[in-house]
This record gives structure tokens, sequence and C-alpha cells, in this order.
């Protein structure tokens, strides 16, 4: 039984030699702590992420209450269906690449701002307000002040562990009220092109219900938002301690297959579950109906059985079949999006008159769910002789 703490200072500062470790001792292992069933190998975590009927995001199939909120993220084929289907359609159909390009001259703006400034946050200062405009593009809708949805955001990001941390259950639920005040605020504003509009637009043809949109909506917002914020930060403080790797991006084969690598390598969802459904074998052991499953993604994305020196940055690996973004049915309808982003903020940094070191130590918040640098301070100033 192993006694792996994801809050532990060590593995929010660096979890992969822990990865390792549990990868090659206990690759499968009960957690009394998570009070689940805990997946380390890619294999293992695949399997699960392709295995709807088994291993369910619906609790109700295992016995559960009905979730208060249905949406993509919580129901399963066949009512989970027609719901992507309609959304993943019709982010098709945006305007991707007039989003990028807006992104990248966001970038280009925030670079100009901080040219000559001592320090600033990458996160705070560029990652948040990119990201943010960028999904609510996407969606249609005027983006709420920056600081003030960050703030919501962190709230709720850190509810993903209030199983570890009780205390962060309520400040979580009372930003989830504020997050769907500001989203019912939409409602009149859906007129605007975008994905929202679009998609309530076709609702009915496709037989889904317009709560559950709404439910997707706040998911894809929030989800959007905060992986991406997270996506970004990871990416650029990777970029910065490889040095040479920035620069070799603007190559823009290496740039397209370099943004993945970047999000394997270490991503910022670090784990997801599943509610097993029938008593099943996985990896050697028995999981039982209604039992939780943890895949540890920052795990499975450095296996060496799937990936060839899975700890060194290969900016031009292929194939490179990561898990950041989950796998199967449910993976991150917004992971485009945060592909996007991540892009276009690499080619803003490199329009940059001089290129970005850092300032000082990156800084993480004690969380286990999503992890990256809430603090990445960085100058475009020349490193004094």
């Amino acid at each position: 039984m192993s006694d792996y703490d994801p809050l532990s200072p060590v593995m929010v500062e660096n979890p992969y030699p822990a990865y390792a470790q549990l990868r090659a001792t206990e690759p499968v292992f009960w957690s009394d702590r998570l009070d689940s069933w805990v997946l380390t190998r890619y294999r293992d975590c695949r399997a699960v992420l392709s295995d709807a009927h088994t291993f369910a995001s619906d609790r109700r199939r295992a016995g559960f209450e009905r979730p208060a909120a249905s949406s993509m993220q919580n129901l399963d084929p066949p009512e989970h269906t027609p719901l992507r289907r309609l959304f993943t359609t019709t982010f098709r159909e945006q305007d991707l690449d007039g989003i990028g390009d807006t992104a990248v001259a966001d970038t280009r703006d925030l670079v100009a701002k901080y040219a000559d400034a001592p320090e600033f946050d990458f996160t705070a200062e560029v990652a948040r307000p990119v990201a943010l405009f960028a999904v609510c593009r996407l969606l249609g809708v005027d983006p709420p002040p920056v600081a003030q949805f960050a703030e919501l955001s962190d709230a709720l990001v850190r509810g993903m562990d209030a199983g570890l941390r009780p205390e962060v259950r309520e400040p979580a639920l009372a930003a989830r009220e504020k997050v769907s005040d500001l989203i019912s605020g939409w409602y009149h504003a859906t007129r605007r092109p975008g994905l929202l509009s679009q998609v309530l637009a076709g609702a009915e043809r496709a037989g889904v219900r317009e709560p559950e949109i709404w439910n997707s909506a706040r998911v894809l917002f929030l989800a959007g938002y905060s992986t991406t914020v997270g996506a970004a930060a990871n990416a650029v403080h990777t970029l910065l301690t490889h040095p040479g790797t920035l620069a070799r991006m603007r190559d823009p084969q290496l740039l397209a297959s370099g943004v993945d690598e970047l999000l394997r390598f270490d991503g910022p969802v670090q784990g997801t579950t599943r509610t097993c459904v029938e008593r099943t074998g996985l990896g050697g052991v028995t999981v039982e109906r209604g039992q939780l499953v943890l895949m540890l993604f920052g795990a499975a994305n450095r296996d060496p059985e799937q990936f060839t020196a899975p700890d060194d940055l290969v900016l031009d690996r292929s194939p490179n079949r990561h898990l950041s973004f989950g796998w199967g049915p449910h993976a991150c309808t917004g992971a485009t999006l945060a592909r996007i982003v991540v892009r276009a903020l690499v080619t803003g940094l490199l329009a940059a008159p001089r290129p970005p070191r850092p300032a000082g130590p990156p800084w993480r918040e004690r969380r286990a769910t999503l992890r990256y640098p809430d603090r990445l301070p960085l100058t475009f100033r020349p490193e004094r002789p």
C-alpha cells in the first residue's frame, strides 16, 4: 500500500521522480488517502479512458446520485454522444485560425508592454489574459475582467482537490455560483457569432436539452481557460529551463510538434478519475463496482514503455500519443484551443527584440489536480555580465 501524497512539497515541486518509482514498484495501487485505485502506466490509463462501458464518468451507473448539473463532463454514451458531437462539430466550424492570429497579436502587445520591465509575471500578466480572450472569442461572449475571473477560476481549481483539502470546498462552491451568474448574463448575448450561439441554434435538431448546453458551456469555459493557462505557463517554463529550445521553435515544423511535446513533457492536468461500473481486472488487481480509479496522466506521459527517452524534451517526437487531454469519448474538447494558445504565446515571445529569461524562481500553489507555476517571473532585459 503506497503512501502517495500528491500535495507533499516534493510532489508539488517535481512529481516525475516519484511517478517513475511508482511505475516501477507499484504501477497499480490502492490509496486510502485518495480512496481510489491509482494508475501510473500508460497502457492502464488509456485502457480505462477507452472503456466507457466499464469505467463511468456518470456515477449514477454505479449506484450514486444524479449530478447536480449534467454536462459533457459527467455523462456517458449514449446520452453523452449527441451533446459531444454537437460541441465538437461546432467547434471545428469556428474561425480557429483567426483566434490564433488574434492570440499572437495579443501576446506581441503584452511583450511590447513588458519589453523593458525589470520583471513581470508571465502567468498572471500574459498567459491569463491571452487565454481568457481566446476562450471568450471562441464562445462569442464578452470577456470578464481578467483579475476578477482569475480569482474565481483559482477557487474552482482549488476545489478540484476538495477530497484532500476540505477547506477549499465552500470557496469553490461560492465561486461556482458567481461563474454561473456570469454565464447566465450570456443568455441575452448569444446572437453574437461564436460557438455558443451556434450550439444553441443546433440543439433541437441534435436532440440535446438546453440546460446541458449551458452546463457544458460552463465546463468548456472554465476548463478551456484554466487548462490553457496551465499549459502555457508550463510550456514557457520548460522552454526557458532547456536552453536553446525556444529559438528552435522558429522552425514551423518544430513549432507544431514541439507544442505537443511540451504538453507531454509537463502537462498541467495531473490526472482524472472514473468510477467502476462492474467488477473487473485491471493491471493485475481486481476493481470492485463503485470504486474510483485515478489515472495519473503525468506518470503515463513519462512511461518508457510508450515513449522513448521519456524524460527528455524531444521537440520533433513522433508519434506522440500523450494523455495530457485524456483519451477516448471524454477527451478534452478544448484541447485544440490550448494548442492554439500555446503556439501563439511561443510565436509572440519569439517576436520580442530580446529573448525572455527567468527573473526569479517559479512559485506553485499547493495543488494536486492542476500543476503549473502560478507565478513565473521573467524579464526581457539582458543578463548583467
